[in-house]
């Protein structure tokens, strides 16, 4: 795989070389008041919705979310001297994680984004999510994802025998750094772990922690693997193991 066929090209088109984007990283005087502006609600036109997850009790529930070009638009509107490159770009298995850097006024902050390796699609879609979580650090659609996970924390602290154990979920599971990704081994024994529970690993993945097993940090996907360690085992499992 090549880094080439990573980027989009109407995101490409944003990308300087990192020399001409830090310029010093010397943020500007008008960045508070582009901070303010990057935080207003999102106009409810563009806020789409889609299934984010499924209880146990195979219920769905929906999730509020903006596409990629959305943000785009708003940060063109608002700060429209903005900027991105990517990072770094990693394969774990078949998921490719993809950094994104995004540069306001001198201010950069990161995100992390993940998609199947195996197309280009999946590969545009990771370096999508990490300009979209790179963008909310700076509080674009910022209200959306509080609300998912404020849903998500009331529904874990009405869910019964477990209900303990999920609110010690991690606050942020999602990775923040290729670094803090989940690892290799840890969604091997994640995936393994759900097959002896008869239980899908990304459904219960969001309906603990609102988002999917390859976008864990380590140490939230050590929190799954002992929430699935602790759910009994599908009987035929546990036959075929005797």
């Amino acid at each position: 795989m090549t880094q080439t066929n990573t980027v989009d090209k109407s995101l490409a088109a944003k990308t300087e070389s990192f020399s001409a984007e830090n310029n010093n990283n010397v943020v500007t005087m008008t960045f508070p008041a582009t901070l303010r502006s990057l935080r207003e609600t999102v106009d409810p036109q563009f806020v789409k919705t889609r299934e984010g997850w499924r209880d146990r009790n195979g219920n769905p529930h929906q999730v509020d979310y903006v596409e990629w070009h959305t943000v785009a638009d708003i940060l063109d509107e608002k700060a429209p001297n903005w900027m991105h490159t990517i990072r770094d770009i990693r394969e774990i298995g078949d998921t490719v994680a993809v950094i994104v850097a995004l540069t306001i006024d001198g201010v950069t902050r990161e995100g992390v984004g993940t998609g199947s390796a195996l197309t280009e699609i999946g590969i545009k879609k990771a370096e999508h999510d990490a300009l979209k979580r790179a963008a909310v650090k700076f509080g674009i659609a910022r209200e959306l994802y509080k609300k998912e996970y404020e849903h998500a924390e009331r529904t874990a602290s009405h869910s019964g025998p477990g209900s303990e154990e999920m609110v010690r979920a991690p606050e942020n599971p999602i990775a923040q750094t290729l670094g803090d990704l989940i690892t290799a081994k840890q969604l091997g024994m994640i995936r393994a772990l759900a097959r002896e529970a008869g239980v899908n690993s990304d459904e219960e993945c969001r309906a603990l922690m609102t988002c999917k097993t390859d976008e864990l940090s380590k140490r939230a996907a050590s929190f799954l693997i002992t929430h699935l360690q602790s759910l009994p085992q599908r009987k035929e499992a546990a036959v075929a193991a005797a």
